[in-house]
C-alpha cells in the first residue's frame, strides 16, 4: 500500500438515527418506517424522519411548530441512552471484521483503512464488508474514504470516496459550505462563528481557507484557527478504537508457589509479554500504555502503569515488567524482616530454602493494555524515526536497562527553571516525558535568564573559572546586587580571555524561607576573547566570589 494510503480513514453514517434507534427499539407506536417522526429534546426536534422533513419540520423548531407543520407527526422524546444502546450492535459486527473502530456518536462511526484493506486484499472488498457489516434493515448507511477523519465523515454524507492526495483531500473540504458542517454534531462546529462568517460573506471552508490564517486567528480567535487549519490539511489525528477487545490481557497465577525471586518473576514476564503480544498481534493493535498489576499472597495488589513514547515491543514490554517486579520484591523483602535464615536467604534471587513467610510473593500477575492503536498507525516524531542508526541506538540502549535497570540510561528533557541547567531533566530513556513529575515549563517563572538561552551546558568539573579586574582582584557582587568592580579578565582554566563586553549584575534570591534550601548568587553576561582569537561568550553564576559557567552561546 502507497504511503500516502497509509492512514486512510473509512466513515460509516447512518441518518437519522435516533429515529432509526427508536424504530428499532419498537418506541415509535407507528408500524410504518416511512411514517413522519420526530426526536423531541429540551432544546426542540432533535432529530426527524424524511417524511417529517417533507413536511417541513427542521431540527431546532419548537414541538408546537413541528406538529403544526405536519398533524401527523408522532413525537418520541429524546434518549440518548436508547440511541446508544440500539449502535452498539452495529458496532460490534464492524469490531468482528475490522480493528480500529472509533464511535464518534451513535450514528456515526470511523475505521482505519489500513488495517481491514490488507486483510480483505484490497478497497472494494474491505469496503463491502464493512457496509455488510454496519446494514441494519429499513436503514440507509452511507459511507465515505478520505486520508484524514474530517474528510471522511463529509465525504460519507455525501457517500463519495476522495481520492488519496492531499491536494485531492483540499479540494473536496473546500467545496463544503458550513451549513453542512453545522449539520454534523460530531464535528463540533461552533454555531457563533458559522453564523459570523455567514454573516462576512463566507460560505463554504474554500471562502475560509483563502483568507490569511494571521487574520482569521486574530479576529475569530482558537476556534477560527481550528477551522481554517482543517479547511487547508484536514484532521491531523489518527483512529482510536472505541474500545479494547474482551479479554486483551495476559495474566498468571500461582497461588501454590508464589514468586518470591526475580528470575523467576522474569521468566513469567517473558512468558506474559509474548502471550500479550501474540493476542494484540492477532487483533491488529500496537499497545503504548500498559499496566503491571501484581497481587501478594497476603492479599495486597499493586499497579503501575508504563506509558511510551513508541508502541511497545514485545522485549521491551518483558523488560519493563521485569524491572517492575524487581522494584517490588525488593521493596518487599526491605520492608519485612526475616526470621533467621542462612546467609544469602535475604538478597531476592539466592535460594531461600529456610524462608517459608510467602506473604512476600507474587500469587497473580496481569498485563492490561491500556492505550492501543491499529498496528502501523503511529506517527513518530523527528526523533522517533526508523533510522537504522537511531534503531540500533536504541536496541543498544535497552539492553543496557535490560542488565541494569530502567534508571541506567537516561534522556534529557525541557523542564521548567530560571537558569539554563535548571530546565533541563532527566528521565529514563523510553519513558514519556508528560508522565514524569518535572517543573512546569510554561510557568511565569520571574527572575529567569532572557532569551536566546545559552545552547550548552558544561559540566560541572570543567566550568570553574576566576573573573578578574585589570589588577587581577577577584571581583565580585555586593549585597547591593553591584559588581565589586569592572570585568577585565576571565580565567577558564590555563586560558586567559580578556572581557571586550559584559551585562549584569541579576541577583538570584530563591527560597528564602526555607534555610536548607535557600541561594543568593548572581549572573552576569560575558564576552571574552582569547590571545589566538578564540571568542567565548557565557553566561556565569557567582557566589562569595566563586564563578562558574553555568552556559555557553553558541
Amino acid at each position: 500500500m502507497a504511503a500516502a494510503e497509509s492512514n486512510r480513514v473509512v466513515a460509516l453514517w447512518l441518518p437519522d438515527w435516533p429515529v432509526q434507534a427508536a424504530h428499532l427499539a419498537s418506541v415509535t407506536s407507528q408500524a410504518n418506517p416511512l411514517s413522519p417522526v420526530a426526536i423531541v429534546g429540551d432544546s426542540g426536534v432533535a432529530a426527524c424522519s424524511p417524511s417529517a422533513r417533507r413536511a417541513g419540520v427542521r431540527r431546532g423548531q419548537s414541538r408546537r411548530h413541528a406538529e403544526a407543520l405536519c398533524p401527523e407527526l408522532e413525537v418520541v422524546e429524546e434518549s440518548a441512552v436508547r440511541d446508544a444502546a440500539e449502535f452498539e450492535s452495529v458496532l460490534q459486527r464492524l469490531e468482528a471484521v475490522a480493528a480500529g473502530v472509533e464511535a464518534l456518536r451513535p450514528g456515526l462511526a470511523v475505521v482505519a483503512a489500513r488495517g481491514v484493506m490488507r486483510y480483505y486484499g484490497g478497497q472494494d472488498v474491505a469496503l463491502e464488508k464493512l457496509l455488510d457489516a454496519a446494514a441494519v434493515p429499513g436503514v440507509d448507511c452511507s459511507l465515505g474514504l478520505a486520508d484524514d477523519i474530517v474528510t471522511a465523515i463529509l465525504a460519507a454524507r455525501r457517500g463519495v470516496l476522495v481520492a488519496p492526495g492531499e491536494d485531492e483531500g483540499k479540494r473536496f473540504r473546500q467545496g463544503i459550505s458550513l451549513v453542512e458542517l453545522r449539520a454534523e454534531s460530531a464535528l463540533e462546529m461552533p454555531a457563533e462563528l458559522a453564523k459570523s462568517w455567514q454573516e462576512l460573506g463566507l460560505r463554504t471552508l474554500g471562502d475560509v481557507a483563502a483568507l490569511p490564517k494571521r487574520d482569521i486567528a486574530n479576529r475569530f480567535g482558537v476556534q477560527g484557527a481550528r477551522w481554517h487549519d482543517l479547511a487547508c490539511r484536514g484532521e491531523v489525528r489518527l483512529v482510536a478504537p472505541r474500545s479494547l477487545p474482551p479479554g486483551l490481557a495476559a495474566s498468571y497465577q500461582s497461588w501454590e508457589s508464589p514468586l518470591r525471586r526475580v528470575d523467576e518473576a522474569s521468566f513469567v514476564a517473558r512468558f506474559l509479554a509474548g502471550q500479550l503480544h501474540e493476542q494484540l498481534f492477532n487483533h491488529g493493535y500496537s499497545c503504548y500504555r500498559l499496566a503491571v498489576v501484581a497481587q501478594f499472597s497476603d492479599g495486597s495488589e499493586v499497579r503501575r502503569v508504563w506509558r511510551c513514547t513508541e508502541p511497545l515491543a514485545e522485549q521491551t514490554t518483558a523488560d519493563r515488567v521485569r524491572w517492575q517486579l524487581d522494584g517490588w520484591l525488593n521493596n518487599r523483602n526491605r520492608q519485612q524482616p526475616r526470621g533467621n535464615s542462612d546467609t544469602g536467604a535475604g538478597v531476592v534471587g539466592c535460594a531461600e530454602e529456610n524462608d517459608g513467610d510467602d506473604s512476600r510473593g507474587i500469587v497473580e500477575l496481569q498485563l492490561e493494555p491500556l492505550d492501543v492503536v491499529a498496528a502501523g498507525t503511529v506517527k513518530q516524531d523527528l526523533w522517533h524515526g526508523s533510522d537504522d542508526a537511531r534503531a540500533k541506538a536504541r536496541r543498544a540502549a535497552e539492553r543496557v536497562q535490560g542488565l541494569l535497570g530502567p534508571e541506567a540510561v537516561q534522556q534529557p528533557i525541557m523542564q521548567g527553571g530560571r537558569g539554563p541547567g535548571e530546565r533541563v531533566g532527566f528521565v529514563a530513556f523510553g519513558e514519556n516525558p508528560k508522565n514524569t513529575k518535572t517543573a512546569e515549563i510554561n510557568q511565569p517563572w520571574p527572575g529567569a535568564v532572557l532569551a536566546p538561552n545559552p545552547a550548552i551546558i558544561p559540566a560541572t568539573a570543567n566550568a570553574e573559572v576566576e573573573v578578574l579586574d585589570a589588577d587581577g582582584h577577584t571581583v565580585g557582587v555586593t549585597g547591593r546586587a553591584t559588581m565589586t568592580a569592572e570585568p577585565s579578565l576571565v580565567r577558564h582554566g590555563v586560558t586567559t580571555y580578556r572581557v571586550s563586553s559584559w551585562a549584569g549584575p541579576w541577583p538570584i534570591d530563591e527560597r528564602w524561607w526555607v534555610p536548607d534550601e535557600a541561594r543568593r548568587a548572581a549572573r552576569i553576561q560575558i564576552r571574552a576573547v582569547a590571545n589566538d582569537g578564540t571568542i567565548a561568550a557565557w553566561l556565569l553564576i557567582g557566589h562569595a566570589g566563586a564563578w562558574r559557567i553555568e552556559g555557553a552561546y553558541a
